[in-house]
């Protein structure tokens, strides 16, 4: 590559004059609004600052702004900063441009701003609940691959967009057709470390065989609807499973895709026992529908922290069957939502089976880099879970956790070199037991890495 800068009007300042002025004019800015007006203008300038960004002659221009940044921002846990250090913020910017583009000094700057105060990134969204704009900040919490002894590499050695840092990014500038929000859920997340446990029920091997649905047909339109099992023991499966999360002391439980009933989830949200596990995703549902009325329902997934509902999603996805030559559609309104929920520690989302097969989904997904995906689905076919549960461990570095009613039962997407997706299979009624920083626990035969 030439080490030639890029010919181009306006590089002296280009789209950072607006954010020196914003910096000159406001009484007050927390740093996380700082790096993310930055970021905005990285995302502006991003076909640029990806052709000059690593250009020898950028070099001591971007080491002498650094060092300039180091003496001016001496206060590392100031969470505010008042006018006057925006104002001599925005005058150390200026004089950095030129000789470095300003494109390259937003560029240079959010990175340093974002390794020097990464600690007060993700507190400055505390009490969030909302829909999140495309642009606007969005946070990341710290990697689970330390807890690995060879973790995955880091993806910025693999190149990453210039708006996206390693604990702050912008919400995604195409969201794909759904609403993104933010939920700060502090007090009910845990804490995932090595040693974690989670439980990922298991279920039925065969849901063609266990389960059976009302055939519809609102307008005459093929549709099902009512999934629930017909198993005589799969009560007394749910209650087992349930049982050996308790009993392995499992902090995350995970059950399948359309696991109860409505009748069935009132059930278990009202059984004491229930508060005894710190988190669980009682799979999923189908809500009940009027008996007169030919509305689409809901498949809705219900996440529970000590006993109490926490979140829920509504299944996205267009799923349909194959019924004695006929396609029917799931008679369900398809939610609009992808939500991630927010501790200091961890970011979570839920999704239900076939939300993670599509493309865009999947982009959408990994650009807002939750470290924790819980997945209820029920599939015979899952190799499509497999490949973007190891795009996950790999870029953001995220757990993926798929409990399947199918023929396995267990899937999970671990930020390892060795084996990043494994899964497990095993008698129903009971748990696979997981163990972040290790492997399943082998209080059982289990199963294989997928490849």
């Amino acid at each position: 590559m030439s080490d030639r800068l890029t010919a181009r009007p306006n590089l002296a300042l280009g789209s950072l004059g607006p954010v020196l002025g914003q910096l000159r004019a406001r009484a007050s800015m927390h740093v996380t609004e700082v790096i993310a007006a930055l970021l905005a203008v990285c995302r502006a300038e991003e076909a640029f600052i990806s052709r000059e960004k690593a250009l020898a002659a950028h070099f001591y221009p971007a080491a002498d702004l650094d060092a300039r940044l180091y003496r001016l921002l001496a206060e590392r846990t100031r969470e505010r900063w008042p006018a006057p250090v925006l104002g001599a913020l925005a005058d150390e910017l200026a004089a950095s441009a030129p000789p470095l583009p300003g494109a390259l000094v937003a560029f240079f700057a959010a990175r340093w701003l974002e390794r020097q105060f990464r600690a007060l990134i993700v507190p400055y969204f505390r009490g969030v609940d909302r829909e999140v704009a495309p642009g606007e900040p969005w946070p990341i919490v710290d990697s689970p691959a330390a807890h690995y002894p060879r973790p995955t590499g880091n993806p910025a050695s693999r190149g990453r967009a210039a708006d996206r840092g390693e604990w702050l990014t912008l919400a995604p500038a195409s969201t794909a057709g759904l609403r993104v929000r933010l939920r700060w859920l502090g007090p009910h997340l845990p804490v995932v470390r090595a040693g974690t446990r989670i439980a990922i029920a298991s279920l039925s091997r065969d849901p063609l065989a266990d389960f059976t649905f009302d055939r519809l047909a609102p307008d005459g339109a093929p549709r099902f609807y009512g999934v629930r099992p017909v198993a005589d023991d799969f009560g007394a499966r749910v209650q087992a499973a349930l049982a050996h999360a308790r009993a392995a002391r499992a902090t995350i439980t995970v059950l399948p895709e359309l696991a109860l009933t409505d009748a069935e989830h009132a059930a278990l949200l009202a059984d004491p026992a229930i508060a005894e596990l710190p988190l669980v995703v009682l799979g999923s549902r189908h809500v009940a529908r009027p008996r007169d009325s030919d509305a689409p329902g809901r498949n809705l997934a219900t996440l529970v922290a000590h006993g109490r509902v926490v979140a829920e999603h509504a299944k996205m996805s267009d799923y349909f069957l194959r019924d004695g030559g006929v396609h029917r559609y799931e008679h369900i309104a398809p939610g609009d939502t992808v939500e991630v929920l927010l501790s200091e520690r961890l970011s979570l989302a839920m999704v239900v089976c076939k939300d993670l097969l599509r493309a865009d989904w999947q982009n959408l997904i990994a650009q807002l880099a939750p470290r924790l995906l819980l997945v209820p689905a029920m599939s015979v076919e899952y190799a499509d879970f497999l490949s973007f549960a190891e795009r996950l461990a790999r870029d953001p570095q995220a757990h993926t956790v798929v409990a399947n009613a199918g023929p396995v039962q267990a899937i999970v997407g671990r930020p390892t070199r060795e084996d990043p997706v494994i899964v497990a299979d095993r008698q129903v009624g009971r748990c696979v037991i997981y163990e972040v920083g290790s492997s399943f626990a082998t209080d059982h035969p289990l199963s294989s890495n997928y490849s």
